[in-house]
C-alpha cells in the first residue's frame, strides 16, 4: 500500500525594506530571536527621498518574488511632512508596496513597549534621553544593536502586545493634538508579521527573554 503523500501550503513570504540601519538591525534582531525563516530584511541605503525608497523596494519585491512587501522609515532620518508622506501613498500602492513610518524615528516604537508617552514627542533625542533611563548605554547609534544593544528585540518581546495597545492610545492623543497622519503606523506591519509568520518560535531564548532595567 502507498503511503499518502502529505502536502503542506507553502507559507508565504514577508519583505521589509528600511531606510536606516537601526530599522534594519532591529528587525534582523526579530528575524532572529522568532525564528522567521519566511521573513527578509533589506536596507535601502542609498535612497534618498520617498519615491526612490519605494522603487527600490518594488524592485526587490520583483527581484525576490515575494508575496507581502513593507517599506519602513522614520519621519526624522527621511526629514519628510505628513503632506509628503499623503503624496507618495498612490505610488506606493501602485506598486504594490505598504509603508510603516514611525514619527519620528523607530525608538519612539521601543518606547511605546515601556511606557505610553502623555504628550506627542517630536525629537528622537528626547526618546533617547528617556530611553537611557531604562536601558543601560541605550543610544540612537545603530551601533548599540550591535553591541550592548544586540538583544533589544528580545528583551522587549514580552511587553509586545502592551507597545501595540500603547500605540493605538499614543495615535488617538497626537491626532486629538493636530496631527495630519498618525505617527505610529507600525502596528499593522507587526499584525502583518504575525499572520505571515506564524508564532514566534522563542524557545532557545526563554533563559534569555524579559525586561531587565539593570
Amino acid at each position: 500500500m502507498k503511503r499518502k503523500r502529505m502536502s503542506e501550503k507553502p507559507r508565504k513570504t514577508i519583505l521589509i525594506v528600511t531606510t536606516s540601519q537601526d530599522q534594519l538591525l532591529y528587525f534582523s534582531q526579530m528575524r532572529k530571536d522568532c525564528r522567521y525563516t519566511n521573513m527578509t530584511v533589506l536596507w535601502a541605503e542609498e535612497s534618498e527621498n520617498l519615491e526612490e525608497f519605494i522603487r527600490f523596494t518594488a524592485k526587490e519585491r520583483i527581484r525576490g518574488r515575494f508575496d507581502v512587501t513593507w517599506g519602513v522609515f522614520g519621519f526624522e532620518e527621511m526629514k519628510v511632512t505628513s503632506s509628503q508622506v499623503r503624496e507618495v501613498m498612490p505610488y506606493a500602492k501602485k506598486k504594490k508596496v505598504q509603508l510603516a513610518w514611525i514619527n519620528p524615528g523607530i525608538s519612539l516604537w521601543y518606547l511605546l513597549h515601556l511606557q505610553n508617552p502623555r504628550m506627542p514627542i517630536s525629537s528622537s533625542i528626547v526618546v533617547e534621553s528617556t530611553l537611557k533611563g531604562i536601558l543601560p548605554n541605550f543610544s540612537l547609534a545603530p551601533e548599540y544593536l550591535l553591541n550592548e544593544g544586540d538583544s533589544l528585540h528580545l528583551r522587549l518581546f514580552p511587553a509586545k502586545a502592551m507597545a501595540v495597545v500603547n500605540a493605538g492610545n499614543y495615535n488617538t492623543m497626537a491626532q486629538q493634538r493636530g496631527y495630519d497622519l498618525p505617527p505610529v503606523q507600525l502596528t499593522k506591519l507587526i499584525t502583518e508579521i504575525a499572520d505571515v509568520c506564524g508564532v514566534a518560535d522563542m524557545s532557545r531564548n526563554q533563559k534569555l527573554i524579559g525586561l531587565k532595567n539593570n
